[in-house]
């Protein structure tokens, strides 16, 4: 276990006897640069700030329970070649947002942002209080795309880096297909557009670059006619009594080199789970024995505090857990299900 490992878990067993500090998790998430879990509850606060400080191992040298995968770089082509495209997997059945915009943001397990065949590639994308979002490479540059059924819920939900200008500009927006800007470092400009895809959906579109041409290539390329799973390869099936999913995040900015899902489970204000799917070609052996069984599967619980299920090749499932969550943490891991073949996001 890594110190990132050891900080996180040791956070949470310090807190676990009295109320949680949030505060501090919320210092340790932004100095990361995760300043979105600002905007959340304080019950999944707490949640949120630990997969945050969890994703932050991408960068820094990804993290299994019992040891350290080599750093995945979004910004490195794998060995095999420049990253390759991934879509999140459809969810069957299931009506898009053009159907029911009401439903956009209000299950953490689903996703409604689509992208045209041939269009801008996924980096990121996640479902989270209320508000789904995706970063896209388009022409080389970073636009995140965020989806709501209210304006209120993306006016509580603002973009990273808000300044006091932006603010103001966030703040009158008519929602028409204006484009507003101000000045960014180095020349640039912060471009963010915001309109209205169709009737009960709101939408912002935000990049840092010369001109606003990425806003309106993302923009013209989303499709709202389908639903996908969030969690991409991961599966939550076996959730506590009274516990929800409250976020999900999936990074696959550096396929087929690896990607990263994250996603939390609240109950209450004191009790929760982080679940994390890592998946890295370079990992090239890993732990086959382990201290108890989940599910009839091998396992393995980390002095400190982690659970492991182990058995799937190059790839770590894990959870850590606030309060008395082990039992909990045991049983989702139990039941979750993980794609045969992560390497091939077309089974997902």
């Amino acid at each position: 276990m890594t110190d990132l490992d050891e900080r996180i878990v040791h956070t949470l067993r310090e807190r676990a006897e009295g109320g949680v500090d949030t505060d501090r998790l919320l210092a340790a998430a932004v100095a990361r640069g995760r300043t979105r879990v600002r905007r959340r509850r304080a019950a999944a606060g707490a949640m949120l700030s630990v997969v945050a400080l969890l994703g932050a191992g991408v960068a820094a040298g990804a993290v299994g329970v019992h040891g350290v995968i080599p750093a995945i770089d979004p910004d490195v082509p794998s060995e095999s070649g420049r990253p390759v495209a991934v879509v999140p997997p459809l969810a069957d059945g299931v009506p898009g947002a053009a159907a029911r915009p009401d439903m956009v943001g209000a299950d953490p397990n689903l996703l409604h942002i689509g992208i045209a065949r041939g269009g801008p590639r996924f980096l990121s994308w996640a479902v989270q209080a209320g508000v789904e979002v995706a970063q896209f490479d388009a022409g080389g540059r970073t636009v995140t795309l965020e989806l709501a059924a209210s304006a209120e819920a993306l006016r509580l939900s603002p973009p990273e880096g808000l300044s006091s200008e932006m603010a103001e500009l966030l703040g009158r927006s008519p929602y028409d297909g204006t484009v507003s800007s101000i000045a960014a470092p180095n020349g640039a400009r912060r471009w963010l557009l915001h309109w209205r895809p169709t009737p009960g959906l709101y939408a912002r579109a935000d990049v840092v670059a010369p001109e606003d041409g990425e806003l309106h290539t993302v923009a013209n390329s989303l499709r709202l006619d389908q639903a996908y799973h969030c969690g991409g390869p991961l599966r939550l099936t076996a959730v506590p009594a009274g516990a929800e999913v409250t976020s999900c995040e999936v990074k696959v900015a550096s396929f087929p080199a690896g990607f990263d899902v994250l996603l939390s489970i609240t109950s209450g204000i004191r009790a929760g789970i982080a679940v994390r799917l890592n998946y890295a070609a370079s990992i090239v052996a890993s732990r086959t024995e382990g201290n108890l069984t989940i599910g009839g599967r091998a396992a393995y619980r980390s002095p400190i505090g982690a659970l492991e299920l182990l058995g799937f090749p190059r790839a770590h499932l894990t959870a850590v857990w606030m309060g008395d969550a082990e039992a909990d943490a045991a049983t989702v891991l139990g039941g979750a299900q993980v794609a045969e073949h992560l390497d091939q996001p077309e089974t997902w």
